[in-house]
């Protein structure tokens, strides 16, 4: 059923507080005014204000217009609470009316006019902005927040886009205004108000917005090259973490063969659940801490989504966040910019989560329909493409006498991107089977298939060699996928497991502010669920581990030296 009609008879209080609609242009742009309000921390409540122009004439009523996600990677964005919605065109007022597609992992809701657009639609509404941790519970920390005295969110949260796939010249206009004198703006595209060239207007959902009294790496921020923002103030200095950063930033566009070091920003914040993640945007990545986070710790998680910025086009999940794995480590290796400690760490931390992952033999084609119901699925594509990587370079520099690598394979595939080449599987495996062989192929197939991915000991070169070691596996005790939804209900409670013994049962109702992937790969990690059960509310604590399991690990061999090391 239709959600009813969109626009308010009580809008006249707000009119007075809101911008102008945006203006009209002349080149047949889209434009994008956003005005944030007062933003309270303490109260973890805001808004923002938002002003869209758009070239729709003729637009038949009903037609498809305007749409947001309403669920997007299991987080809420602000649809279903925008308030003051109000459109017109040059006809005058003009009612909108909000549909929802079906509930899903992913669904919209959709705005269409009641009768045909005339000449250029203005839409104006209000976005609130709310710091209570998601209800889902994890997923990629895009939706908006406050932390000191600003807002962040990615442009899927808050931006009603056109749905006309027509490509738009967009001018990104800021007003400061409502905010405290001194405050600036940035987004995923540059310093405050910024015009970009037509394309899609889908650009804009994976773009982060900023704004508040930021702090900055460098101090001045040219618009080129490398530059992070951040609110509030994070649990360690982050200038000397942003120029480890801009220094790998640099080391990776030359090692990728750029022109010259492209446009990336870093944006962190505050994220009560999935603290030390994040997410690859449009030439910027945005990443979290909490009150436990160290710079150490998010290294990895900053190299990882770096990797994203040359190689996200490519045939599959298993080849973006395989390729990021195992670069994560080795590229900040290389460059001389984290120890080999550290990057045997890595290793092993990717394979203990791996080979103690108790669906590690799920095939590729059944990860994506169930991505967020079970954590063990979730990692696959991350654990499993790292160590089929690592296993290609191996093939490929043992079949080339050390000539080749996999690096030579992935610059091809970079290439053949920039080129409008294509860069799917089949390409891919032709590349494969011209370094390596029919053995290689079959190894892609197997991998496909859920088959267990396992590097040698000098696949990762001379200095580590592999071994076993036994630890509990990560069992959370009851049906994963009790997490998924808005109302997280426990079942499938597996008798004896952690959980029963700590008290946990079916029906209970549960919320957990803890990121599972991570919480997998530490086996000393306990889980905190917030219970619900006959009307009182209660913690529930324990470790998620079950059986004993041994699992692969490789250790430094003392005997070669270090000069001997990197590979």
């Amino acid at each position: 059923m239709p959600i009813p009609n969109l626009r308010l008879a009580a809008i006249a209080a707000l009119i007075a507080l809101s911008p102008p609609a945006a203006a009209a242009r002349d080149d047949g742009a889209m434009t994008v005014t956003i005005r944030p309000g007062p933003m309270d921390e303490a109260a973890g409540k805001g808004f923002v204000d938002v002003s869209l122009a758009l070239p729709a004439d003729g637009t038949p009523a009903g037609a498809p217009l305007l749409a947001m996600p309403v669920v997007l990677a299991n987080t809420e964005s602000a649809a279903r609470t925008l308030t003051a919605i109000e459109a017109s065109d040059a006809a005058g007022p003009l009612d909108l009316v909000a549909k929802d597609d079906p509930e899903a992992l992913v669904f919209h809701r959709h705005w269409t006019a009641s009768r045909a657009v005339v000449g250029t639609l203005h839409v104006r509404y209000r976005a609130p902005v709310d710091n209570t941790p998601p209800r889902r519970g994890s997923g990629p920390p895009i939706m908006l927040r406050i932390d000191g005295d600003g807002f962040s969110g990615a442009g899927n949260m808050f931006l009603m886009l056109p749905e006309a796939k027509t490509p738009y010249p967009i001018a990104i206009d800021w007003d400061l205004s409502q905010m405290a004198p001194g405050a600036t703006a940035t987004s995923s595209y540059g310093e405050g108000d910024v015009a970009l060239p037509a394309g899609p207007a889908d650009r804009l959902a994976r773009t982060v917005f900023m704004a508040g009294h930021m702090s900055r790496e460098p101090a001045a921020v040219t618009g080129k090259g490398f530059s992070a923002a951040w609110l509030g103030q994070p649990p360690f200095d982050p200038h000397p973490l942003m120029q480890w950063t801009h220094r790998l930033h640099g080391w990776m566009a030359r090692f990728f063969e750029d022109g010259g070091e492209p446009p990336y920003r870093v944006f962190l914040r505050f994220n009560p659940i999935n603290a030390g993640g994040g997410t690859a945007l449009i030439n910027s990545f945005l990443t979290t801490y909490n009150a436990a986070t160290t710079a150490d710790s998010v290294k990895g998680t900053l190299a990882h989504e770096m990797v994203h910025t040359w190689t996200s086009n490519g045939p599959g999940q298993w080849y973006g966040e395989g390729i990021a794995v195992h670069y994560q480590a080795l590229l900040p290796w290389r460059a001389g910019l984290i120890g080999t400690q550290a990057f045997l760490d890595d290793l092993n931390e990717t394979a203990s989560r791996y080979y103690s992952n108790a669906l590690n033999d799920v095939p590729n084609d059944q990860i994506a329909p169930r991505f967020w119901e079970d954590t063990r699925i979730r990692t696959l594509p991350y654990d499993r493409g790292g160590l089929y990587f690592a296993i290609i370079d191996a093939r490929i520099r043992k079949a080339s006498g050390g000539k080749r690598s996999l690096d030579d394979l992935v610059r091809t595939m970079i290439g053949r991107a920039r080129a409008g080449q294509p860069v799917d599987e089949a390409a891919w495996l032709g590349l494969l089977a011209a370094e390596a062989g029919p053995e290689a192929l079959a190894l892609h197939k197997s991998m496909m298939e859920g088959g267990l991915m396992l590097p040698e000991s000098g696949d990762f070169g001379p200095c580590f060699a592999r071994t076993t070691k036994t630890i509990p596996r990560f069992e959370l005790g009851f049906d994963p996928r009790s997490l998924v939804g808005d109302v997280k209900t426990i079942k499938g409670l597996v008798p004896g497991s952690a959980a029963e013994r700590a008290g946990l049962r079916n029906g209970d109702v549960v919320t957990y502010r803890q990121a599972l992937d991570a919480l997998q790969g530490d086996v000393r990690a306990e889980l905190t669920l917030f219970v619900t059960r006959d009307g009182r509310e209660f913690k529930i604590s324990y470790l998620p581990r079950g059986e004993e399991v041994e699992i692969y690990q490789w250790a430094r061999v003392e005997a070669i030296p270090e000069t001997m090391c990197k590979y």
